[in-house]
């Protein structure tokens, strides 16, 4: 894909901080925030601070893509790395003619995925304390964050 030291940067700041997953779900609540800022920027015409707006949150979303670990992700790094460049596609598409209905699917898209993390991040977290008491029940919590994973990263972006 393209370098991109902002969006890298951003996930590295983040998950200095807190989890990596906690990393992941508070830089969807950024994307989210400046798509709707680009949403805002639009309706009040002002084409060049919703520009720089989808220009900040492609960048996120580059940053979350070249994190993802093909090596040890399992089948579910390339579906995020389509989503990912389906995505992207779609926010340059914001800066065209009738960007409303872009906006919107994107909205929903990052949406419903960020709402995935969460999930995972709940179920993984579960796990962390069953793992303690039996090693195996990590391993069926992990196969079932990448089910929910798969179904919810086949958004029509």
């Amino acid at each position: 894909m393209y370098p991109n030291p902002y969006g890298a940067n951003a996930y590295s700041q983040a998950s200095q901080n807190v989890s990596p997953m906690k990393a992941v779900i508070m830089l969807y609540e950024g994307v989210i925030r400046l798509i709707n800022e680009a949403k805002v920027h639009n309706e009040n015409g002002d084409f060049e601070a919703r520009f720089k707006a989808v220009e900040k949150a492609s960048k996120i979303i580059l940053g979350l893509q070249g994190q993802l670990d093909f090596e040890n992700g399992g089948e579910i790094s390339p579906i995020l790395h389509q989503f990912y460049d389906n995505l992207f596609t779609r926010m340059m598409q914001i800066n065209s003619r009738d960007p409303e209905p872009i906006i919107s699917d994107v909205l929903e898209s990052l949406k419903e995925m960020k709402e995935t993390w969460i999930e995972v991040n709940r179920k993984t977290s579960s796990s962390s304390v069953s793992e303690q008491q039996d090693s195996s029940s990590s391993k069926t919590a992990v196969r079932g964050s990448d089910e929910i994973l798969t179904s919810s990263s086949s958004l029509s972006v």
